[in-house]
């Protein structure tokens, strides 16, 4: 009986340490969520600007356009 008990409370602590694991890496991911929708917020909350709102790749054609190699 008494090797039992031993092997069930092995059972419980490498379930818990399991679960203890688990818990950090939501946490991590969680944290970095909040990051990215704290940053959205701030975008949005940014009075229009022509240059950023622009897609990336209309970005750099206007930026070749205007580059003195072109003119």
């Amino acid at each position: 009986m008494e090797d039992y008990d031993v092997r069930s409370a092995a059972s419980i602590l490498a379930s818990v340490k399991e679960q203890e694991a688990r818990f950090e890496q939501l946490t991590r991911a969680l944290e970095e969520e909040r990051r990215n929708v704290t940053l959205q917020l701030e975008r949005a909350n940014l009075p229009p600007n022509p240059t950023t709102s622009q897609p990336l790749a209309w970005q750099q054609m206007v930026m070749q356009e205007q580059s003195p190699s072109n003119a």
